[in-house]
């Protein structure tokens, strides 16, 4: 997909979002480790979400 997106540069993973998500993805040796949920197991900290909206 990088290859065809128009926005690649944020397809690489980035650890600034942690803090507005309720669990963050765990990297470990280079790799990004998708928990094994329904989905993609990403889910937003709504508090955390409305604390740094603009």
């Amino acid at each position: 997909m990088m290859r065809v997106s128009e926005t690649a540069h944020w397809l690489e993973w980035n650890d600034w979002h942690n803090v507005i998500l309720q669990t963050p993805y765990e990297v470990k040796g280079g790799n990004l480790l998708i928990p094994d949920v329904p989905g993609v197991g990403l889910e937003w900290d709504e508090k955390a979400v409305q604390h740094y909206l603009i």
